[in-house]
């Protein structure tokens, strides 16, 4: 509770006597501060164009997670609370407290963004209502980061390769994938994963490359396999009390500027998996920093085989997991839009 108590006054503002009068600006949680996402994307949508699209009238105290040292499932808590209005997380954070959220991101199920957009429009239903009925809070939108890529500090052809390997993963769904292949799988926090490449505690990682490329990670790393393994799906949602008390005209603004802030990170999703792929093999790199690293392309059967393993194991694994009702409702959603049918 004392953690909880000194997060909630990091993201309270402060009151002033001369502002008495002023409506109490809202509070917001959004990703990683160091990524393009939050600096490129979210901090201006919050910080400049709410506020102006409003004419001022909307303010936001806007945080980073990890700037106020939150793990990733506490953000969900947080808005459920009310300690935040606004929060922003990956939905593989909070698959612990229901396998739901990783429904649209199972690891090797979707090649491309397109495949990828249309099974989260499927399923979004769903994950409204579980977080209107579950979390008391509203989706306001989903958007990924760029594609999640395997990358290793010695040569990798294929998945195949990766057997007796320690690969870094972060969600549970790239775990069951990652050890289908022989590897063993480990959960190390993104901001140590530096450390562990460079003393060959870890073998491989799977991030996006962009990020990997912020973090420097082609100076530990030699290879990237260029087959997206999944998305990192973001979910943006409000505590739905706190949606209650904004005036309509503004929720209105809100919601039409969220939109469009998902939009433009969807768009923005093959931009950045590009540049980060340029930059860490130093090939047309626009950033002031390069690396060498080595691309590695798929062989022509690559995509059937991750598919063969995905359906084996990955699919099999998340249904165990979740349960009959909730094989129902993914049959019914992105089982249709893949022509996919799950066995409870």
């Amino acid at each position: 509770m004392w953690r909880m108590f000194c997060i909630m006054l990091l993201l309270s503002s402060p009151l002033y006597a001369e502002e008495e009068l002023a409506p109490e600006p809202l509070k917001a949680i959004g990703s990683w501060s160091m990524l393009s996402q939050f600096k490129d994307y979210e901090k201006p949508f919050w910080t400049e164009q709410l506020p102006r699209l409003s004419e001022g009238r909307i303010k936001v105290n806007l945080s980073a997670f990890n700037d106020v040292g939150l793990k990733g499932s506490e953000v969900l808590r947080l808005m459920k609370l009310g300690m935040t209005d606004f929060g922003t997380t990956i939905l593989s954070y909070i698959s612990e407290q229901d396998p739901r959220a990783e429904a649209v991101d199972l690891a090797g199920l979707t090649m491309n963004l397109a495949m990828e957009r249309r099974v989260v429009e499927s399923y979004k239903p769903v994950l409204e209502r579980y977080f209107e009925q579950k979390q008391s809070i509203k989706v306001l939108a989903m958007w990924p980061y760029s594609a999640q890529l395997l990358m290793c500090n010695g040569p990798i052809k294929n998945l195949e390769g990766l057997k007796g390997k320690k690969v870094r993963v972060s969600m549970r769904t790239t775990s069951d994938l990652i050890e289908a292949y022989g590897a063993i799988t480990l959960s190390i926090p993104f901001d140590q994963v530096y450390n562990k490449m460079k003393d060959k505690q870890l073998d491989c990682l799977i991030t996006s490359a962009l990020a990997a490329h912020s973090a420097r990670f082609y100076q530990v790393a030699t290879h990237i396999y260029n087959l997206p393994l999944g998305w990192s799906m973001v979910m943006l949602g409000v505590n739905q009390a706190s949606w209650a008390k904004i005036d309509a005209r503004d929720q209105k603004i809100i919601e039409a500027g969220i939109k469009q802030l998902a939009d433009d990170l969807w768009q923005a999703t093959e931009t950045q998996t590009t540049l980060g792929l340029a930059c860490n093999t130093g090939k047309n790199c626009t950033l002031a920093e390069q690396g060498s690293m080595v691309l590695v392309q798929p062989a022509s059967n690559d995509e059937a085989r991750l598919a063969k393993t995905v359906k084996q194991v990955v699919l099999k694994r998340w249904a165990e997991r979740c349960g009959a009702d909730c094989v129902t409702e993914w049959n019914n959603s992105i089982g249709k839009t893949l022509n996919i049918t799950l066995q409870p």
